[in-house]
């Protein structure tokens, strides 16, 4: 019993490390000009202008929040794990809706990605931003032209959005990711007592085996994938997102 405490804590121990390592190059939420934060000093003052304008026109209409970082460096950080600390760190998105997205650019690691809140993972899906990127972002970039891969690119995010959204600001669709979250919740609420138990006993003892016979590889991944997941602060109020969106280096 006392190895299998050692063990749950080491593993609680090597997530907490990863995501603190993580959240230490995130910039806090911003205060003022919500949607656009041009960290790497690329874009235009007309471009972020521009970009503002839009940002509050599409959130007023729809509750969805895009909004565009560029930052010099991801200092070592997997573009897919900063993205998603922004998205929670900040709260991008509705509260309820979890309707946000982010359009990330590391200028000096050539690296870009669009991240993609849970509420809108359905019209905003991976092959979609792929291609977003591919045909409205990255042409501008291999040109040294921010100003208009970043308007470009977002524009393009805006106007799939607003597609989704009916004449009264709500979802043509439901937020599926939302309801399964409830779901599960409801579900694990209504087993007795000694079941949840068992249960968390047995996924202890899991993690104490492959530990024990294949190094915790499993479980790493696993935590890989749950890094940054959940709603988060900032000022926002969104912020919930597992992983989708799509990234690109040019």
């Amino acid at each position: 019993m006392k190895k299998l405490l050692i063990w749950l804590i080491l593993v609680i121990s090597l997530a907490a490390t990863a995501v603190a390592s993580a959240q230490t190059t995130i910039p806090p939420a911003p205060v003022s000009s919500r949607y656009v934060q041009d960290y790497a000093g690329v874009l235009s003052d007309e471009t972020k202008v521009k970009i503002n304008k839009l940002g509050r026109k599409i959130a007023e209409t729809t509750k969805a929040q895009v909004v565009v970082v560029t930052v010099n460096s991801l200092e070592g950080v997997p573009i897919e794990d900063y993205s998603l600390g922004i998205l929670r760190k900040w709260g991008i998105g509705d509260k309820t809706q979890n309707n946000g997205v982010l359009l990330l650019i590391a200028v000096n690691d050539k690296q870009s990605r669009i991240e993609v809140g849970y509420g809108l993972e359905g019209v905003l899906n991976d092959a979609k931003v792929g291609r977003i990127l591919d045909e409205s972002v990255l042409p501008y970039f291999q040109q040294g032209d921010y100003n208009r891969g970043v308007w470009t690119g977002y524009k393009a995010l805006v106007g799939t959005i607003s597609g989704e959204y009916g004449k009264d600001g709500r979802s043509n669709e439901k937020n599926k990711a939302t309801d399964a979250s409830l779901g599960v919740a409801t579900w694990w609420n209504g087993l007795p007592g000694w079941l949840q138990l068992i249960a968390f006993v047995g996924l202890a003892a899991l993690v104490a085996g492959d530990w024990l016979f294949f190094g915790g590889s499993i479980t790493l991944l696993l935590l890989s994938l749950l890094r940054f997941r959940g709603g988060g602060g900032g000022g926002y109020g969104g912020g919930s997102g597992g992983g989708g969106g799509a990234d690109r280096k040019w």
